[in-house]
């Protein structure tokens, strides 16, 4: 018998909740103005990397995200901590 692995409440099968998506798209719009810093990057980055897990495009959805992630290496080394340790989808 297979166990499910746990999910955040704000996750929800086949997606994000309501409220996690409009705060998601409330940072995105605030971060357009600017590049984002890590601390914006480390609130954003499970979102991105339960997308990646699933099979989506985080960088379609938050592209500053991958942005950041392109430029900075320890940023980087926590998303690939993320998706080692949510597995494959």
């Amino acid at each position: 018998m297979k166990t499910q692995k746990s999910r955040p409440k704000s996750v929800r099968r086949g997606g994000i909740s309501p409220q996690t998506a409009a705060r998601l798209a409330l940072l995105a719009a605030q971060a357009e103005e600017d590049d984002l810093n890590c601390q914006g990057v480390h609130e954003l980055l499970d979102q991105f990397a339960e997308c990646a897990a699933r099979g989506g495009d985080p960088a379609a959805l938050l592209p500053l995200v991958q942005r950041h992630l392109g430029a900075c290496p320890g940023c980087r080394e926590e998303y690939e901590a993320l998706l080692r340790i949510l597995g494959p989808a």
